[in-house]
């Protein structure tokens, strides 16, 4: 289900925005599905909320609505588990302003000192929610950086915080095995610092794992259209209904209740106004940046591309850009892609920067022009990549194939030749 936690935040010591300003930073950072979710049940309660559906015939608005039942997501189970802590109200709505925060992986990447500067919150108060938040599962969540999110699990794991924090403090002392080292820096014996090296062997490096996560209902409101030889970023009509707030004078309403209804009518509309301007901004960008691969053609490439890349473009924060995009998608010809696809960092190596994409791309090129008898060992693949500038580790090309599900040298060995992508045809499965 979506966020419910619109973070009424009116208490002493809470966070000071103001209403339409909450309302705003809530309905960015929600997923496409959950938005529509919060409107339908505003629309239901609302009599000055006016709702136009998309469109012809059954939409994506129809559909989100009807999928009240899928499984719980990340979001529910963190607000579910925050409020069985007992806490304070400031400490509970800042844990759960915190939630919105997260990344797909369940890492907090927004700085604490940042959200207090935009939001007014007390950071002690910040702290407490963070502190809230991470006792919550899967161990890990709200962390930093990895050598929080393994900390959070050793302690998970009934580890002393104080020793999790210091032991994954040296990292690649336990990686290259220094026990004699460590055992200096730990006062531990050996015997113990292996057992702690067995359990950071185990754990994984992000709070939530792709395969684990709760499949997210994916309604892209970007389309990118091709215009000729170029591509242009619209809103996607079929996505979203239009809101209204229906015209009233507002000083002859009664009543306190039907002004508070017309006021948070209001504040709805401008919410997601600013939400599509927002998003159709940033879309704008990506176009542009990313035109090879909306464009086609025999090698769709993918450019290396920041959020703060975007935001200094903009003049926006990159945070703003995080919210903006978390959880959503665009559509191009006719295939959806969550916006998490076109961001990446630049692989070493070459004048020209590499995005994993096209390195991934050109690794299922390479073998699918194998000889059949002779495959290509993943030192091989690295040694074509780097001679053509791109400077990846051995692992690293290992990772990429097994993402794209392209067996091991061996296995493709005892197998029948790849299809022209890469890949294995469905008789050789």
């Amino acid at each position: 289900m979506a966020l419910k936690s619109r973070v009424n935040l009116t208490t002493r010591q809470a966070l000071t925005l103001s209403g339409q300003m909450r309302e705003s930073l809530t309905i960015l950072r929600l997923p496409t599905a959950a938005l529509l979710d919060d409107i339908a049940r505003e629309a239901a309660e609302n009599p000055f909320l006016v709702v136009e559906g998309p469109a012809g015939g059954t939409s994506a608005f129809d559909y989100a609505i009807e999928t009240t039942a899928a499984p719980e997501s990340l979001i529910d189970t963190l607000t579910r588990q925050l409020a069985l802590q007992r806490l304070d109200p400031p400490t509970l709505a800042a844990a759960s302003y915190l939630v919105g925060e997260l990344r797909e992986d369940g890492y907090l990447d927004t700085a604490l000192d940042e959200i207090a500067a935009e939001t007014g919150a007390p950071l002690d108060i910040l702290e407490r929610g963070l502190h809230a938040l991470q006792r919550c599962e899967p161990a890990g969540i709200g962390a930093r950086d990895l050598p929080e999110c393994l900390a959070l699990q050793l302690i998970d794991a009934g580890i002393d915080g104080a020793l999790a924090r210091r032991a994954t403090a040296h990292l690649t002392d336990f990686a290259e095995g220094r026990w004699p080292r460590l055992e200096k820096l730990l006062s531990l014996p050996e015997a113990r610092l292996r057992q702690i090296a067995d359990l950071l062997r185990r754990f994984p490096s992000h709070p939530v794992e792709g395969d684990t996560a709760a499949p997210a209902i994916l309604i892209p409101e970007i389309r990118i259209d091709r215009i000729g030889r170029r591509v242009e970023a619209r809103l996607n009509a079929d996505a979203i209904p239009r809101v209204a707030v229906l015209s009233a004078d507002r000083a002859a309403l009664t009543g306190g209740d039907l002004r508070g209804l017309y006021d948070r009518a209001g504040a709805l509309a401008a919410a997601i106004g600013a939400r599509l301007t927002t998003l159709k901004r940033i879309a704008t960008v990506i176009a542009a940046r990313q035109e090879a691969f909306f464009l086609g053609g025999a090698a769709p490439s993918l450019q290396p591309l920041s959020r703060a890349e975007i935001a200094a473009e903009l003049d926006l924060h990159p945070s703003t850009v995080g919210r903006a995009l978390n959880g959503k998608a665009l559509i191009a010809d006719g295939k959806v892609h969550p916006f998490s696809r076109f961001f990446s960092r630049p692989l070493p190596g070459g004048a020209a920067p590499v995005s994993p994409f096209d390195a991934q791309r050109r690794i299922r090129e390479l073998v699918a022009a194998e000889d059949p008898g002779a495959p290509l060992a993943d030192a091989k693949i690295q040694s074509h990549l780097k001679n053509e500038g791109v400077d990846i580790a051995r692992r690293t090309v290992a990772k990429y194939r097994k993402c794209m599900r392209i067996p091991s040298s061996f296995a493709r060995r005892t197998r029948k030749p790849l299809a022209k992508d890469g890949s294995q045809p469905p008789s050789g499965d």
